[in-house]
This record gives C-alpha cells, structure tokens and sequence, in this order.
C-alpha cells in the first residue's frame, strides 16, 4: 500500500468516533429499527431484540438484549467481542423487554438505545 493511501486511511479512521472502528454499526441499526440479531455466543447461536449498545465501565463493547432463543429467555448482557456470525435478521420486535431501563447503569458510554 502507497504512504498516501496509508495515510488516508489513517486519517479516516481518526476521524471517525472510536466506537464505529467496533462491530457496532449493525448492532445500533437493529435497535433503531427494532429488528432481532442472530449471533453465536459462547458456542451457541442466539437470538436477542437488542435493547442497548455501548461501552462498559472496563472499556468493554456492551450488548444488552432480550434473548428469545438459544437459551433461558432473559434480558442480558453479551460482550461484543465474544460474539461471531453477527447477523440482523428480518421481522420487528414491539420494544424493549419489561426489565429494560434507559441509559442502562451497565454502560459508562451509550451508543444506541431503545
């Protein structure tokens, strides 16, 4: 690669907010438009209504969704980087789930949220 394409890059991502150089751009259209992910945590697929996206206390990418298949439904917290095969799936979910609360006490930042 050239010095000035490398530069280019460089810059571009620089110039970007640090949390878009994360998986996240597809994490916070899901929960704009209220549509169900699909992604393999800790070896099982999983599907969640994601509720809440950002960054833990320990510089952690957060997730807090409702998971509705690939084990006990429950609203819980899933770290971004554990998880693979990250896909939005199509259909809407109604909203957040009855435990949901705003600017959830997990995340020092909020990206997106319900």
């Amino acid at each position: 690669m050239q010095a000035a394409s490398r530069r280019h890059l460089l810059e571009s991502a620089a110039a970007r907010p640090e949390h878009e150089s994360m998986p996240n751009a597809l994490i916070d259209q899901a929960i704009r438009e209220t549509r169900p992910l699909r992604f393999v945590y800790h070896g099982s697929l999983r599907v969640v209504e994601p509720q809440c996206h950002g960054r833990g206390h320990r510089g952690t990418e957060l997730l807090r969704g409702r998971q509705i298949n690939g084990g006990e439904p429950s609203e819980r917290l899933f770290d971004v980087a554990q998880m693979s095969d990250l896909t939005m799936l199509g259909g809407h979910f109604d909203g957040p789930g009855h435990n949901y609360r705003r600017n959830d006490s997990a995340m020092a930042e909020v990206f997106c949220q319900l």
